[in-house]
Formats: structure tokens, C-alpha cells, sequence
């Protein structure tokens, strides 16, 4: 499951991913913010993942698919800042890799262990 909060004081989205998640629910998720027209044009997202598990295998083809994805909603937004709470090395590693593998001029991604780094992060980006 996927929970959003907009923080007006912060002005950060708060996404929550909680219990299985699947490719298709990120998917699902990146589409949901496409289609948001409330959102900012200079969009930040804190995500946090601490309590979500991979309902199936998630590999390089599905990071690919991913920002493939987001290129598509990019060219709907000035700039998205994404901050991710990642628990766990695989995790983890898949979060650096994706990163990596980010090419996107209008989208910086970033992996974090705490929600305070993450929000720091956030609040420096600009």
C-alpha cells in the first residue's frame, strides 16, 4: 500500500509505502504523480520504504522501466527532488543503483537510512 500526505508547511510529499509492494504499485505510483496536477512544479518526496517489502524480484530491467516512467512525467514537471528511507543492504543497493543509472537532468534521487537525513537533504535542494 501506498499512503501520500502533502506537507504544506514543509511543502514535501510524504509517501509511505507500507507491507508488499510490487513493480506494478511503483509504477502505479510514479503514474499517480504524473497525473497530479495539485502537486508543485519543483516537486520533493520524502518516501519512506522502512516498512514495505518486494512482493517480487526487482532488478536493473525494472529500474530501467522505472525511469523510463519518470522521464515521461519530468517532461510534465520543472524538477522532482526524491529523497527514499531505504532499510536493508539490498535494498540499499538497489537504491544506489538506480541512482547510478539516473540520467534525468530535471530528476535528483538520493537514498537515505534515516527520515532526518532525508528530510535535510530536501530542505538544502533548491
Amino acid at each position: 500500500m501506498i499512503n501520500y500526505h502533502f506537507d504544506k508547511e514543509d511543502n514535501i510529499l510524504k509517501v509511505n509505502f507500507e507491507g508488499e509492494v510490487s513493480v506494478q504499485d511503483i509504477i502505479d505510483h510514479i503514474l499517480w504523480l504524473r497525473n497530479n496536477k495539485e502537486l508543485p512544479q519543483r516537486l520533493k518526496i520524502l518516501s519512506v520504504t522502512t516498512e514495505a517489502k518486494r512482493s517480487e524480484k526487482v532488478g536493473r530491467t525494472e529500474l530501467l522501466t522505472f525511469l523510463e516512467e519518470n522521464k515521461i512525467s519530468l517532461a510534465q514537471r520543472e524538477f522532482i527532488y526524491d529523497a527514499f528511507v531505504i532499510s536493508g543492504p539490498f535494498e540499499t543497493a538497489l537504491g544506489m543503483l538506480y541512482k547510478e543509472l539516473n540520467k534525468i537532468k530535471n530528476y535528483k534521487f538520493n537514498v537515505f537510512s534515516s527520515k532526518e537525513a532525508a528530510i535535510n537533504w530536501l530542505k538544502t535542494v533548491d
